[in-house]
């Protein structure tokens, strides 16, 4: 569907290609990086299951899931394979569960910062090339915007939707770890039951919501809004500058 819409949006071959490439790029890198920094959390708090596996690396091969890739092409959002951990090994269970659980989204949200602030110098350049008018520089340049745009588009849903406290979600994990002990045993029995059809209808929901264009009932419409309104003061800004 998200390959659908894209052809159908009416913009041209050049640019069609400059997305895809950048989603690839970008959406390849969000996943990877959210499981290696649950391996390195790991490793950091003693256990080194990602390490003996090999999934402490960025080859995107080591962390490929075909389902994942599959859900990335057909709604835009898709998942690495994730990284074996075992609790056991922690030096102390609860702060190293806090940290694994925390970590891939912590990440997420670095680098979309960090992808706001190119995003912002990116805009710079194209406007400067733009006056200039010189057509090769401004369409690498827009390149680049696409991949810092989709980059921060990514890694925002990324860390929203696995904060979520819903199993299989890093949420999940977090939320059982902090618990009362007699209330996080009913929360994990329940989740574990069924989280899973939990989290299947709140995505079909969302884009239930979405096709009807009722945003405030949708997550994922209302991150898009945050981003377009991210996107679009930083543009503004970056146009202020070279004004």
């Amino acid at each position: 569907m998200f390959i659908y819409n894209l052809i159908r949006s009416g913009i041209d071959a050049v640019d069609i290609i400059l997305l895809l490439l950048s989603f690839a790029i970008a959406g390849t890198f969000a996943v990877v990086l959210h499981e290696v920094s649950h391996g390195y959390a790991a490793k950091r708090n003693g256990d080194l299951t990602a390490q003996i596996n090999n999934r402490l690396t960025f080859n995107p091969v080591a962390h490929f899931s075909p389902l994942g890739f599959l859900m990335l092409l057909l709604i835009g959002f898709g998942w690495a394979k994730p990284v074996p951990i075992n609790p056991n090994n922690f030096s102390n269970y609860k702060k190293g569960m806090i940290e694994v659980s925390l970590a891939g989204v912590i990440s997420n949200i670095i680098v979309a910062l960090i992808s706001l602030l190119f995003l912002f110098f990116t805009y710079l350049a194209f406007f400067t090339v733009y006056v200039s008018n010189s057509y090769a520089s401004g369409m690498f340049i827009k390149f680049f915007i696409y991949l810092f745009r989709i980059s921060l588009q990514i890694n925002i849903i990324l860390a929203v939707f696995n904060i979520l406290p819903i199993y299989p979600l890093d949420g999940y994990n977090f939320l059982s770890t902090i618990l009362p002990y007699d209330v996080g045993a009913k929360y994990k029995l329940f989740m574990v039951k069924y989280g899973t059809y939990i989290l299947i209808g709140f995505i079909i929901f969302s884009n239930i919501m979405r096709a009807l264009d009722i945003w405030y009932l949708d997550l994922f419409g209302m991150v898009g809004m945050l981003i377009d309104k991210l996107d679009f003061a930083v543009m503004k800004g970056a146009a202020h500058v070279i004004a």
